[in-house]
């Protein structure tokens, strides 16, 4: 990997909470001002070097274990013509090289600028090898919306981010990652099956190391890959409020390794584990 610069503080920003026991926080944002409001308008922030190539190193080692444990236990992938390949949930669980990303802070800083310092914290993989049928994806966006027309007065419209990191080079055989900038905002429905270029689509040839966050509503998809391409291994850290019911990824195993900080008082870490509620 190049030498460009990993991510570091940008400004610091202080929430303060009227609400009983939480009183105020201070986040140390891995992102300026003015990123944070592009992130808000344009529904996705490039991340270069968000992991250094020692890390990167950790993390595709990791994620090659716990790929070959899950398709022992006869996770094979998908092969669904919407969504190919390997698809593992709840990594923070299945690894402990993972599960020292919980509180990440170029990550976790970004999200708490965004949404809230209250935040919860998923953790996701998809794996794509060339020569497999159905790699590609095809439009879509990872924040279901319900929201009829006309919008009720109080509809609440969802908030949510995804930091989507990859693990190997992005680039013209292995498939590059498609973005619309700004479509976070519309309300209608990707039509199913859609794989059409789109005029304000953005492809991106990101490196090993580097991430996007996007809002959770952004439309995306990923390219084919060619049969002279390499395997593609990305993770997907997702992030939403602390009180939102998690309903994507189910409960996490319950021999899971974050059991081991169930009992934590650390109540940052509570949060980010989907432990502490609010009513």
């Amino acid at each position: 990997m190049d030498a460009r610069p990993a991510p570091s503080i940008g400004h610091t920003l202080t929430y303060h909470y009227h609400h009983s026991g939480i009183g105020s926080r201070t986040i140390e944002v891995y992102a300026t001002p003015d990123e944070l409001r592009d992130l808000q308008e344009q529904g996705f922030l490039i991340r270069e070097r968000l992991f250094d190539a020692e890390q990167v190193a950790r993390m595709r080692a990791a994620l090659d274990e716990v790929a070959e444990q899950e398709r022992q236990n006869g996770n094979a992938g998908s092969v669904s013509s919407r969504f190919g390949g390997l698809f593992i949930r709840h990594l923070y669980d299945k690894h402990p090289v993972f599960l020292d990303l919980l509180n990440y802070p170029p990550l976790v800083s970004v999200a708490r600028a965004m949404l809230g310092a209250m935040v919860q914290a998923r953790l996701s993989a998809r794996i794509t090898v060339p020569g497999e049928p159905n790699q590609v994806t095809e439009w879509h966006s990872h924040q279901a919306l319900v929201i009829p027309d006309p919008a009720p007065p109080l509809a609440a419209f969802p908030h949510s981010l995804d930091v989507l990191v990859y693990l190997d080079d992005l680039t013209e055989a292995n498939g590059p990652v498609s973005i619309v900038p700004g479509s976070h905002k519309l309300t209608e429905e990707i039509p199913a099956d859609d794989h059409a270029d789109k005029p304000d689509e953005l492809r991106l040839l990101l490196k090993a190391g580097d991430g996007i966050f996007i809002h959770n509503n952004l439309w995306h998809r990923g390219l084919p890959s060619r049969p002279d391409g390499t395997i593609r291994r990305l993770l997907a850290f997702s992030y939403f409020p602390a009180w939102i019911k998690n309903v994507n990824d189910g409960r996490p195993p319950a021999d899971g390794l974050s059991q081991t900080m169930q009992h934590t008082t650390d109540r940052e870490l509570r949060e980010l584990l989907g432990l502490e509620t609010y009513r």
